[in-house]
């Protein structure tokens, strides 16, 4: 089992959208996003280095248990406009699977937090394009009344 608690991950490449679909002449669905595959395998190739630098062998994964914490930005081509397409959610999505793939926690469900998430232009003075994410374990979050967030109190609202 292994001791680490928090795992961060520098990955170049092109961030790419996972979950839109185009369909193809025979009909059938397929990714609508060509930079995909090769960003999934970036995410779990910059994983995996991370894991033979930190001396992770496989019977250490997967790497953390229980519910964890998420962080990424990612970091789009020049000239991107952070403000268009691809969407944030997407680029998530490829990611997390891709951190199922390469073992890092057992399951995309056990995140209970997203401490940030941001989508930035690589620029002249930062020309860096990819992502930088880290996943932390956590503790499992308490139970919350749904009335207590709304701030109703009695059956009436406060």
């Amino acid at each position: 089992m292994s001791t680490i608690e928090v795992l961060s991950v520098t990955v170049p490449g092109r961030p790419a959208p996972q979950g839109s679909k185009k369909t193809g002449s025979a009909g059938q669905l397929r990714e609508a996003s060509a930079y995909l595959p090769a960003w999934r395998a970036a995410v779990k190739r910059a994983v995996y280095e991370r894991y033979r630098e930190l001396g992770v062998v496989p019977g250490d994964l997967p790497l953390l248990l229980g519910p964890v914490a998420f962080g990424a930005t990612f970091y789009m081509p020049g000239g991107h406009r952070v403000d268009s397409p691809p969407d944030l959610d997407k680029l998530l999505r490829a990611v997390w699977d891709s951190l199922t793939a390469a073992r890092v926690w057992e399951d995309d469900g056990r995140v209970v937090e997203v401490d940030w998430c941001s989508k930035v232009a690589a620029t002249e003075a930062y020309p860096f394009t990819g992502a930088h994410l880290q996943v932390r374990s956590v503790e499992a979050p308490a139970a919350v009344d749904g009335a207590d967030l709304l701030g109703v109190t009695e059956g009436r609202a406060a």
